[in-house]
């Protein structure tokens, strides 16, 4: 496939609009009937999707455009009926997957934007879900019902941004308390005071391959795992209410993590690798979904008052960098964002060798849909 870089392309085109709009035009082209859409799962109810199509709800509050909401409105309809009950095939409470929770954030929306029915009982039977999660003897989710007694970074993205936007949505109260408990519970049981950082997961019980023996903690920081944390922190921020006991925790929590990451940085290359604090290695490598999340998180974090103006700028060198050389066109115009990582699952024994030697993808919807969220920061 022949391919243009952007500087390429916007010699071509001339001036380009909104890179948020050349991400989500050039999915929507790919997949122009949303029961396609798929980031190697298609038509399915999964994190990955859902991470895309929240951010193109996003969109559609900034720009109006009816194709954007169109979309989105259809994309969600695939799997509720005119009861608001779930396809079974689609979803299965039983399975106690955080992941699951993560689209349920667009029947929040919907309920919001239409005040039709079906969207609120859909969004109480994910509520229904976390209500019933096994959890840790703390009271920390298990991130799913197969992962007994762990908890996982990823998991305060997938289910924490949904409670707090349903508490407020719904006048549920409870569900802020829940969200600064899970947030600030796996932050305790994670925090390595050397660097700033957080493990990528917790075991209750350190019986886990990978479960640190008197931590309980897996051995790496991965980059996305933080990035799923920050953005969580970042998004909570704007639901929680500032009187709550909790929102300054969770503040300065963002703050502290934030700053952190700064050091981890890579000062040529401005971006952030996938094993965060051992950039050094030459097997280890600059990760483009982290590094969306990072900028993200420390663009709107600054926009809203709670970093410093430095953040900015070190949120749009990471950001241009990913323009500059991991974002490719092709002939028909279409947007190619590389070197995402596939997965990173503590499913193994969540060594360094892992990480570094896991699938790398092009537009993988965890990339995509980063740059997005980042792109509607900077455009």
């Amino acid at each position: 496939m022949t391919t243009m870089t952007s500087r390429e392309y916007i010699m071509h085109y001339g001036s380009i609009r909104s890179w948020a709009e050349i991400v989500a035009d050039s999915v929507l082209a790919t997949y122009p009937d949303p029961k396609d859409l798929h980031n190697h799962h298609p038509g399915e109810w999964v994190y990955q999707n859902g991470f895309f199509v929240n951010a193109l709800f996003a969109l559609w509050q900034k720009t109006g455009r009816q194709a954007y909401w169109n979309y989105l409105v259809k994309w969600v309809d695939l799997f509720i009926n005119q009861a608001g009950e779930f396809d079974p095939t689609k979803y299965q409470q039983a399975a106690y997957n955080l992941d699951n929770i993560l689209p349920g954030r667009l029947l929040l929306a919907l309920y919001r934007e239409t005040g039709i029915e079906k969207y609120q009982t859909a969004a109480y039977a994910l509520k229904t879900q976390l209500d019933a999660q096994p959890r840790t003897s703390e009271g920390g989710y298990w991130h799913k019902l197969i992962y007994p007694s762990q908890m996982w970074l990823d998991g305060i993205y997938m289910a924490e941004v949904f409670s707090v936007e349903f508490a407020q949505t719904f006048n549920e109260p409870h569900y802020f308390d829940e969200a600064v408990h899970q947030i600030t519970l796996i932050y305790q049981h994670t925090y390595d005071p050397r660097t700033g950082l957080l493990y990528h997961g917790w075991d209750e019980t350190k019986t886990q391959v990978w479960a640190h023996r008197e931590r309980g903690t897996s051995p790496e920081f991965w980059g996305r795992a933080i990035g799923w944390y920050i953005m969580a922190l970042v998004d909570c921020l704007d639901w929680l209410p500032a009187d709550h006991a909790g929102y300054d925790r969770l503040l300065s929590i963002f703050q502290h993590l934030a700053a952190s990451l700064t050091r981890y940085q890579h000062p040529e290359a401005v971006m952030w690798y996938q094993v965060l604090d051992k950039r050094e290695r030459p097997d280890n490598w600059p990760e483009t979904s982290c590094t969306a999340m990072f900028a993200y998180a420390f663009a709107k974090g600054v926009r809203k008052g709670y970093l410093d103006p430095v953040f900015r700028s070190k949120a749009e060198q990471a950001y241009q960098r990913l323009i500059d050389h991991y974002v490719f066109f092709d002939q028909k115009g279409r947007f190619y964002l590389t070197d995402t990582v596939s997965v990173g699952s503590l499913r193994s024994n969540a060594d360094y060798e892992y990480y570094v030697t896991t699938e790398r993808r092009t537009n993988d919807f965890k990339g995509v849909a980063a740059f997005l969220y980042a792109s509607l920061e900077f455009d």
